[in-house]
C-alpha cells in the first residue's frame, strides 16, 4: 500500500479526486490489517482503528478519551527494543471479557517541527498464533518437523558460521526463492541474506550473551536484491553437549508494517508543513511567524545579532478587486508574493499575515540593510506589470513599516506593533513608502 500511495498515477489520481493528505492518511490506518491507535502528547488515545476493535472487542468510546497504558498488563511488560524515536514491548492487550491477549506493542513519536513530540503512533501486531506456534514447538518434537515444513512463519537453523541447515518453505518463499534447495546452496549461507553484513554478527554476539531474542526486527536481503523487513525470534540451541551451538529462528514477514509506519511519517511530515503555509501564496502563515519570532528573539539575545521585520500593506487593493474581480485580486496576491520570494532569501523569508498585508522577516539585518532590502521589494514591485498572464496589465504598489530587534523592540508583541504603526503613519501621509519606528 504505501508503494501505491507514492507514486505519480497516484499523485495524479489524489489531486483528480481532491484528496488531502490528511484524507490519505486517514485511509491508510482505517485499511491497515495491523491494529492502529494515535495518542496525544500526554499518550491519551485519540483516534482507533477497526484492526484494534477487532482485536480487543471493545467499541471505539470504550478506548478513546484512556491513557494508553490503562489499555495492557503493565506488570508484563517485556521490552524488546527500544531508542529515542521508537519503543517496541510484548504485553497483554485488555480484551473484552476479561480477555488478556498476546501482544507486540510497536510506539513511534511524532515530533513538531521544533523536536518536540506532538504525539505518538502505536501498531498492535496480534501474537496468539506465534505464542501459540512457540508453545506447541516446546511441547511436541514429535510433530515438530511436520509443523516445520508447513507452518505460514518462516522458520530456518543455522550454524555460526552461517551455513544454513535447515530452511522451511515459507522462509524461502519470504526471501523469494524458488525451493528450500535453491535457497541452501548458498555460497555465504545466512550471511547472505542480510542486507547489512554487520547485523547478522551483531545478533551472533547477542545470541552468544542472552541466549534468545524475541521480536528483533531486522532487514533482509531478497534474492533480487530488494530489502524486506523480519520480525525475528532467535535461539542458540545448546542442546547437545560437545557440538557446536546451532542458531534457530521464525520469521515474520514485516514489510507491510515498515513501509505503513514510514508512509504514516511522510504524511505527518506534509501535513506539518502544509500547517505552516498559506494556500493562496505559499507563503508562511501567522503561525510559522510567531514561532520564528520567538526562536530569533531567543537566538538573538545569545549572540547579539540583529533581525528587522517589515510591515506590508497593499495601497489601494480594493480598487483592483472591484475592478477586476475577486479572482484576479487573489492572483495578483500570489503575484506580489512571488515578487517577495524572488528578492527574500533564507534564512529570511515571507509571510502572508492576512488579507493584503505581508509581512517580512530578515535574519541578521539591521536597519541600514533592512532599509536596502525594502527598498528593493519597492523597487521591483514598482517596475512589475501584475496580472499579465490574464491579459491585464495591473500596477500595484504597497506602504511598509519597519522595526529590529533589539533596537526598537525587546519582545515579539512590541516589534509587531512598531512596525504596524510605522507602515500606519506611512498609510495615512502618502503611501508607497516605508515607515520606520
Amino acid at each position: 500500500m504505501g508503494e501505491t500511495l507514492k507514486t505519480p498515477a497516484a499523485a495524479r489520481l489524489r489531486r483528480a479526486a481532491g484528496l488531502r493528505p490528511v484524507d490519505i492518511y486517514r485511509r491508510v490506518i482505517m485499511a491497515a490489517s495491523e491494529g492502529f491507535m494515535l495518542l496525544d502528547r500526554s499518550q491519551v488515545v485519540t483516534e482507533v482503528n477497526p484492526a484494534v476493535l477487532l482485536l480487543t472487542g471493545h467499541e471505539p468510546q470504550e478506548l478513546i478519551g484512556r491513557r494508553a497504558d490503562s489499555l495492557y498488563r503493565r506488570d508484563r511488560v517485556e521490552v524488546c527494543s527500544a531508542s529515542r524515536d521508537h519503543l517496541s514491548f510484548e504485553t497483554l492487550l485488555h480484551g473484552r471479557d476479561a480477555r488478556d491477549i498476546p501482544v507486540l506493542i510497536t510506539r513511534g513519536i511524532l515530533r513538531e517541527e521544533s523536536g518536540e513530540p506532538a504525539g505518538y503512533m502505536v501498531f498492535i501486531v496480534d501474537l496468539t498464533e506465534l505464542k501459540a506456534t512457540q508453545e506447541e514447538l516446546r511441547r511436541s518434537e514429535r510433530r515438530y518437523h511436520n509443523m516445520y515444513r508447513n507452518a505460514v512463519q518462516g522458520m530456518f537453523q543455522s550454524r555460526l558460521s552461517g551455513e544454513l541447515i535447515r530452511v522451511n518453505p515459507a522462509y524461502a518463499r519470504f526471501l523469494g526463492y524458488a525451493s528450500v534447495e535453491e535457497m541452501r546452496k548458498l555460497k555465504a549461507g545466512a550471511a547472505e541474506l542480510y542486507y547489512d553484513p554487520a547485523e547478522r554478527q551483531h545478533i551472533v554476539k547477542l545470541l552468544k550473551r542472552k541466549g534468545f531474542l524475541v521480536n528483533y526486527e531486522v532487514m533482509l536481503r531478497r534474492k533480487d536484491g530488494k530489502p524486506v523487513w523480519g520480525l525475528a525470534n532467535y535461539r542458540l540451541n545448546r542442546d547437545d553437549p560437545g557440538q557446536e551451538p546451532i542458531i534457530e529462528g521464525i520469521m515474520v514477514d514485516n514489510t507491510r508494517h515498515k513501509r505503513l509506519e514510514e508512509e504514516l511519517r511522510r504524511e505527518h511530515r506534509k501535513l506539518q508543513a502544509l500547517s505552516l503555509r498559506d494556500n493562496l501564496t505559499g507563503l508562511h502563515n501567522t503561525r510559522f511567524l510567531y514561532q520564528a519570532l520567538d526562536r530569533l528573539i531567543s537566538e538573538s539575545r545569545s549572540c547579539g545579532a540583529p533581525f528587522s521585520l517589515i510591515f506590508m500593506d497593499m495601497d489601494n487593493f480594493k480598487a483592483v478587486v472591484d475592478k477586476h474581480g475577486h479572482l484576479n485580486g487573489s492572483q495578483a496576491l500570489r503575484e506580489v508574493a512571488r515578487t517577495i520570494r524572488s528578492l527574500i532569501r533564507k534564512p529570511g523569508f515571507g509571510v502572508a499575515y492576512g488579507g493584503d498585508e505581508f509581512v517580512l522577516v530578515l535574519p541578521g539585518f539591521d536597519k541600514a540593510r533592512a532599509m536596502a532590502k525594502v527598498e528593493a521589494v519597492r523597487r521591483k514591485m514598482k517596475r512589475t506589470v501584475y496580472l499579465a498572464e490574464k491579459g491585464l496589465a495591473v500596477k500595484l504598489q504597497a506602504s511598509f513599516g519597519l522595526a529590529t530587534f533589539p533596537e526598537d523592540a525587546q519582545d515579539r508583541t512590541g516589534l509587531l506593533a512598531l512596525a504596524d504603526q510605522a507602515m500606519f503613519r506611512i498609510k495615512q501621509t502618502g503611501k508607497g513608502a516605508v515607515g520606520v519606528a
